[in-house]
């Protein structure tokens, strides 16, 4: 309900605020103000990706986490989002987030307070959990029991498949 009411008042707050703007400088100053920084905001976003990654490889040369560095970029991302929202409030918002301190406060805030929504069961599975009498061939890659999650699904060996009414076997060990 809370979401609800935000994304009903945000726009009317903005409209307010152009208008209220609008009526103190003019309106071809607060136009421009919002051309501007539409314009900062798609420079600002084109050149976080690069700088993010380039802080993402050095966290992960440096053996640490890249939660921060992640975090970082996409506080930027967000602010040059706002920077391109039509609107002085939300400019005003982006602009506050491009301030690397704010930036880290923020940051720091909603990890003490970050809610886990969801999770992702993965199971991992090895040679001995398999059923006896399964055919590990040759064609199997090495260490395929354990090596990552288990993918649910259904498949059909090609090599398996009749052809002219002949059933041909699965290569294997001769």
């Amino acid at each position: 309900m809370i979401g609800l009411i935000i994304l009903i008042a945000l726009p009317l707050i903005e409209i307010a605020v152009l208008i209220k703007v609008g009526q103190w400088v003019g309106f071809w100053p607060v136009l421009g103000m919002v051309i501007a920084t539409f314009i900062l905001g798609s420079v600002i976003l084109g050149r976080s990706g690069l700088s993010s990654a380039i802080k993402v490889r050095e966290a992960l040369a440096r053996n640490e986490p890249p939660v921060g560095a992640m975090l970082d970029s996409a506080m930027v991302v967000m602010a040059a989002i706002l920077l391109m929202t039509p609107g002085l409030l939300a400019d005003v918002i982006g602009f506050l987030l491009l301030v690397p301190p704010l930036r880290r406060a923020l940051a720091h805030f909603a990890l003490r307070n970050a809610i886990v929504v969801g999770s992702v069961k993965t199971e991992r599975r090895t040679f001995e959990d398999e059923p006896p009498g399964r055919p590990y061939g040759r064609d199997q890659p090495t260490g395929t029991g354990g090596d990552g999650p288990v993918i649910e699904g259904e498949f059909e060996r090609l090599d398996e498949r009749p052809v002219n009414g002949e059933r041909r076997d699965p290569p294997g060990p001769q």
